[in-house]
């Protein structure tokens, strides 16, 4: 009944972060079968939904008072930091969703070669990022290198990563504003994963994950984020920083 968490680990904030989002996975477990229950994979609806819920709390707890007690120069180091995982896990995730949605849809109708696989590929990238990023170095081959689509088993396996990172957010803002009250249906809220769908769960804390708005409201401490990003890096002359080093 107890949780083994195999990582490597540095003292440095990128091994702290990593560990706090096992420590999030076993916590999740814990709280789990302390109701009895003694698995994710208990039958649904979408128990992947919430899955990584716990995780990107315990990361989003540590970033921010990683950042309160920060100096500016390691401030920077860590905004850096921040803001690329939300690149990462969030748009980087998105694009796949995307291409994954489409090769769904594409394969009801029959097999797909490897130039239409591209072109869904390149067409996923710029529906998500559009103008963002050069067209010329959209990778129509980026759905090769991405295991989990070989995995006949397994199928919008980075959906996870995405909600969790924008649902923590929207958690850690509540814990804030209440911590004593935060723990107890935090708790209900896991051991509850899989029993019923997500937007009732979310609904215990106020949250509609119907409303744009609340997923609007997630990037609002991201925005904040890149603005104090950009002040600092001005100040200091520095345009890129690497959190793994402090």
């Amino acid at each position: 009944g107890d949780s083994r968490i195999l990582l490597n680990y540095a003292p440095v904030y990128d091994w702290m972060s990593a560990l706090a989002h096992e420590l999030g996975h076993a916590y999740h477990t814990s709280v789990m079968g302390e109701r009895g229950r003694t698995s994710l994979q208990d039958p649904s609806p979408g128990p992947m939904t919430l899955a990584e819920t716990a995780s990107t709390l315990c990361e989003t707890l540590i970033y921010r008072a990683a950042l309160s007690q920060a100096g500016e120069e390691e401030e920077i180091a860590l905004l850096d930091g921040g803001l690329q995982a939300v690149a990462f896990n969030v748009f980087y995730t998105a694009f796949l969703f995307a291409f994954e949605r489409e090769v769904f849809a594409a394969r009801q109708r029959r097999n797909l070669s490897v130039d239409e696989l591209n072109a869904l590929m390149v067409e996923s990238q710029r529906e998500i990022f559009g103008d963002a990023l050069d067209p010329q170095t959209f990778n129509p081959l980026s759905w090769a290198r991405a295991p989990h689509f070989f995995l006949e088993d397994l199928w919008f396996y980075n959906f996870p990563y995405a909600f969790g990172m924008l649902f923590g957010q929207g958690l850690w803002v509540r814990r804030e504003a209440d911590p004593a009250g935060f723990v107890a249906t935090f708790d209900d809220l896991l051991a509850s994963t899989g029993m019923v769908e997500a937007a009732t769960l979310a609904h215990r804390f106020g949250i509609d994950l119907r409303s744009p708005d609340f997923w609007r409201s997630s990037f609002d401490g991201f925005r904040a984020d890149v603005d104090r990003f950009e002040a600092l890096a001005t100040r200091y002359g520095k345009t890129h920083a690497q959190p793994g080093l402090i």
